[in-house]
């Protein structure tokens, strides 16, 4: 027992020896660092980052060992406690400060000229730690989906990755400015090798945004499998021979997405949709001896809470050998009813839930009429203070709670939401991901979020990595496509009344 008690103590004392701080210097400034043996080079390179600014690509560091590059061991470099470590290498421009939107101002702190417009209570930005947008875009969308923070928050992580991400999500709720992802991105290069690609120059590639969206959340459903529930939707397929009388197959599948391929005739999403559930192919018939022509179609027999919609642009070039874009204007829904969509099992009920919804949504939009007009006739002529400022947002959040009161009259008896389902066939647009550029190996990826303290669903926040703002609803319909400018390539909908 006493040798057991020993090795204990001794593996401490080591893990503690692996653990310590040492100094950076760059450029005439000194900064504190602790350092982990245990980690790769390259995690030692993003902390620096978070430092200096100075991306991991250009930053040359010399050691007692040889020069640290991004797979080396850094238990192999001789570091100590207190030694200093110089870091050569030029820093990028990136100014947080400017990226930060103005605070509200009141009569009280303002000129008698300048108006108070309302409040802005804005989400953290992500800082791009070189072609990371596609990273920080996904992140954004995710960290609005409360039953993912509400797993994190749940118990014990000790996967890397979903710890990583937890801490993140912690710091984004805390609404820092300026979060660099670092420990993330690294784990997530060290476990998905794609994401850890570099070009000729030697620099990080730029990745595909639902590549990266659909390995986190697979990552996340491993960890938690109940939240499956909430993005999955199933099908009940039926395949049948088209060159013969035999008798259709039926079965099941499943998916965390819906696809929308687009073609020349695919202008609308709903087209694309209805489009991919249905498709033909050739393989072998027994009776024939021979292969044959099949059509597979499918109806939707499951609707999650989140349903997730990947508009499929990318597509692989033989002649270039890169992934090309398509670039074709397809427009989308703010609400997407999908009943048409649905298996006649479950299409009767899910298309009573939604006209109920229907009829309490017109009820609720009277209502924020009536308020918009008591107010007009209300400030004519008053100043706008903090306090009336104050008594509006109160007066919103009640109204907010109110409706949401409501719709769930319209659900049906013994609905239970943490099945994670949705009761009707009917959503609302609460994220888009978006590609600017002609290729998937460029261009630039920004999220686009649905301000949910806004009940009038004008607002939505702008994510351009640390640069967060406020655009209208108008913005999010220029979001179709039609050339290289922002173009949807994720669409997150939530199940309405949920």
């Amino acid at each position: 027992m006493m040798r057991f008690l020993l090795l204990l103590l001794q593996l401490e004392a080591l893990g503690a020896l692996l653990i310590f701080q040492v100094t950076i210097k760059n450029a005439g400034k000194v900064y504190p660092l602790e350092v982990d043996l245990k980690e790769p080079g390259l995690t030692l390179k993003l902390q620096i980052y978070s430092l200096t600014n100075i991306p991991p690509e250009r930053q040359k560091i010399l050691l007692k060992g040889g020069q640290v590059r991004d797979d080396s061991d850094l238990s192999q470099f001789s570091l100590k406690e207190g030694q200093s470590v110089m870091v050569l290498g030029t820093p990028e421009n990136i100014n947080v400060i400017d990226n930060k939107i103005p605070a509200p101002k009141f009569i009280e702190d303002i000129d008698e000229e300048e108006h108070f417009i309302g409040y802005h209570n804005e989400p953290s930005g992500l800082v791009n730690l070189g072609n990371t947008c596609y990273l920080n875009s996904s992140l954004q969308v995710m960290f609005e989906i409360k039953e993912i923070k509400e797993s994190l928050d749940s118990e014990t992580r000790t996967e890397p990755i979903v710890n990583h991400l937890y801490q993140l999500f912690q710091r984004m709720t805390s609404k820092e400015v300026g979060i660099r992802p670092l420990n993330l991105l690294a784990t997530l290069r060290t476990q998905f090798p794609q994401f850890n690609e570099r070009n000729d120059q030697g620099f990080f590639k730029q990745q595909d945004a639902e590549e990266l969206y659909s390995q986190l959340l697979g990552v996340l459903l491993r960890k938690y499998p109940d939240l499956a529930n909430f993005f999955r939707v199933e099908f009940k397929t039926s395949t049948r021979c088209l060159e013969t009388n035999e008798s259709p197959v039926i079965g099941y599948e499943d998916s965390l997405k819906l696809n929308c391929h687009i073609s020349i005739n695919t202008n609308f999403l709903k087209d694309g949709l209805i489009n991919n559930l249905k498709e033909t192919l050739e393989k072998n018939n027994q009776s024939l001896g021979r292969d044959a022509k099949y059509e597979i179609s499918r109806k939707i027999t499951r609707l999650p809470k989140y349903l997730t919609i990947h508009f499929v642009r990318f597509f692989w070039r033989r002649d270039t050998n890169k992934k090309s874009k398509i670039l074709r204007k397809v427009q989308f829904p703010f609400q997407l009813d999908l009943a048409d969509l649905l298996d006649e099992e479950i299409k009767e009920s899910k298309i009573k839930v939604r006209d109920e919804l229907y009829k309490i949504e017109k009820t609720n939009e009277d209502e924020g009429r009536e308020l918009k007009k008591t107010r007009l006739n209300n400030s004519a002529g008053e100043v706008f203070s903090r306090a009336y400022a104050e008594k509006n947002q109160q007066e919103l959040y009640a109204m907010n709670e109110n409706w949401a009161r409501n719709y769930k009259k319209a659900l049906p008896n013994g609905y239970d939401p943490s099945k994670g389902e949705n009761p009707s066939s009917l959503y609302e647009l609460v994220s888009v991901v978006t590609h600017q550029g002609s290729s998937a190996d460029s261009g630039h990826y920004q999220a686009f979020v649905k301000n949910s303290e806004d009940i009038t669903g004008e607002q939505w926040w702008k994510f351009n990595d640390s640069e967060v703002s406020i655009v209208g609803k108008d913005k999010i319909e220029q979001l179709s496509g039609g050339g290289e400018s922002d173009s949807a390539m994720i669409l997150l909908y939530k199940a309405f009344g949920l």
